[in-house]
Formats: structure tokens, sequence, C-alpha cells
């Protein structure tokens, strides 16, 4: 063995090397990529609530209702199967564009000594912490998440309108994320907003894996 073969570096060495070299600074972080698996485990758990008649399609009905009623001043709280998915979606975008939107930029405007810039909002995210930056980070979620559920109602409502599995899973994501993530995100208690996220995740996957069993049919 030469004297220029035991100048070399084990292989392990320089691959870890060309992580640090590209950013990684803890490599053993990466395996957290493993943790996508855990949405697929949950897909059984969110079929079982979401059966006809349980407890979350009564807790849907009566969401559902309370928003009928509201919309129409009062006049009737009843809704159909397609009307549930109408409402579920009203209740999410006006959650998600509305409220949180207008909560992220009220943290904003409170973290800062100025106030919040109008003409450069974003530039001023980098400046957050603590409760601002939770509202801040609450809200990008539910507009990173929302898209998947769009896609999923859609396709729901065009292929399957009348399935009430479905709808009970559509709705499931839109209650994990709109009355348990984002709260738990904004006071920051960690595990039942993990929880929801998964469950909510799991859910929109769920109906997306039952759309296309029901396309090849």
């Amino acid at each position: 063995m030469s004297a220029s073969d035991d100048r070399k570096p084990p292989s392990s060495n320089t691959f870890l090397a060309k992580l640090r070299s590209d950013g990684v600074v803890r490599p053993v972080g990466l395996s957290t990529a493993a943790v996508g698996g855990v949405f697929l485990a949950f897909i059984p758990l969110t079929t079982w609530l979401a059966q006809p008649n349980t407890l979350l399609s009564q807790a849907l009905t009566g969401v559902c209702r309370t928003l009928a009623y509201i919309s129409t001043f009062g006049r009737t709280s009843s809704t159909s199967s397609t009307g549930k998915l109408a409402a579920l979606s009203t209740l999410y975008i006006a959650f998600t564009y509305a409220f949180s939107g207008a909560a992220s930029a009220a943290g904003t405007d409170a973290a800062c000594e100025e106030g919040r810039d109008n003409s450069h909002p974003r530039k001023q995210v980098e400046r957050l912490s603590g409760l601002p930056l939770r509202l801040h980070s609450a809200h990008y979620n539910l507009m990173e998440m929302f898209p998947g559920f769009a896609l999923s109602a859609a396709l729901t409502q065009a292929m399957a309108p009348g399935d009430e599995v479905l709808v009970n899973l559509l709705g499931l994501h839109v209650l994990c994320k709109v009355f348990v993530f984002w709260p738990a995100y904004v006071f920051n208690v960690a595990a039942p907003r993990s929880l929801a996220h998964v469950l909510a995740t799991a859910s929109v996957i769920n109906v997306a894996l039952r759309l296309s069993r029901k396309g090849i049919a």
C-alpha cells in the first residue's frame, strides 16, 4: 500500500463531507424522511373514522347545518351530501384565506416596532418569532394543504358526489385543520397539532386512493 493510499479518507467520511458541503450539518436528521410512511399508516384509521353514522359523521352534519343556517340567514339548516361538500369547502376557504390570513398579518403587525409594512410585508417575516411566527406559519401550512383538499373535493364532486365516506374523509381533513391543527399551532401545543396534521393528510390521500380505484372500475 502506498503512502498516497494511506492519506485517502474512508468513503463514509467523504460522503459525510459532501453532505456537509451541501448544507447538511446533522446528517442523521435526513432519516426523518421515513416519517412519510406514517401518513400512509394512518389511512385505515381515517377510513374507520369516516364510516356513515359515526360520531364524525354527526359532527360534520352539525357543522354543515350551522353553516347552512348562517348562509341563509336562518331560513333553513338542511343540507344534502353535495351541499355538505360545498359547505365544508366554504368553511375551509374562508378560514384559510380570511381568518387565518388576517391573523397572520396581525402577527406581523404586532411583531414589528414600526408596524406591518404594507408595501413590503413579506420582508418582515424573517424578523418574526414566538406567537407572531406561529400565526404566520399556521397560515402558510393551511395554504400549503388546501390545494390537495381542493383537488380531492373537486374529483369527489365529479366522480362520486353521493359517497358519504368520501365526504366524511374530506370533512375530517377540514375539522382537523380548522378546529385542531390551527389553534394547537398558534398556542404551541405540539402533540395535537402533529396528530391533526397526520390525520388531515392521511384523509386526503385516502380520498385520492379511493377515487383512483373508482376510475379503474
